[in-house]
């Protein structure tokens, strides 16, 4: 089963969303994990993609788009929740991953609104119906 990183931000911003999306694919990346970023439709992966790429001057995360990833690249970012399959997970899109039973690590990012935190509590609850290790940050 997964360990669930339910990362409550303190903004209802979706560019604040994206960046710290970006520093934890970065962190995790540098610790050895092999990524998948699942995003809620193709222009987020677009746009998730090209911040990877700028979010800090100093950064360099190795990621591609998965249609366009040479082999054994290590971040993925696509908004088809079927093509990914192990690894960690960062989830950006508002379902619950088909296949979330097969990854070591599930990140789930929590606007600060009343419908995010609605949709979080369902996941939460379905996650730990199928007996996820679940854990709550504030960012």
């Amino acid at each position: 089963m997964a360990r669930v990183n339910f990362y409550s931000l303190r903004h209802d911003d979706t560019e604040a969303r994206l960046q710290f999306a970006c520093r934890l694919c970065e962190q995790l990346w540098r610790q050895g994990h092999a990524l998948c970023m699942l995003t809620q439709d193709e222009d987020e992966a677009r746009a998730f993609d090209q911040l990877l790429w700028t979010f800090s001057p100093e950064s360099f995360v190795p990621h591609a788009l998965y249609s366009d990833a040479p082999e054994n690249c290590p971040v993925l970012i696509d908004w088809n929740p079927t093509r990914f399959n192990g690894g960690s997970l960062l989830n950006l899109s508002d379902a619950l991953p088909p296949q979330h039973e097969s990854f070591d690590s599930i990140a789930e990012f929590i606007f600060n609104n009343e419908e995010a935190k609605a949709l979080s509590r369902r996941k939460w609850a379905s996650y730990k119906q199928w007996g996820h290790e679940l854990l709550h940050r504030q960012v």
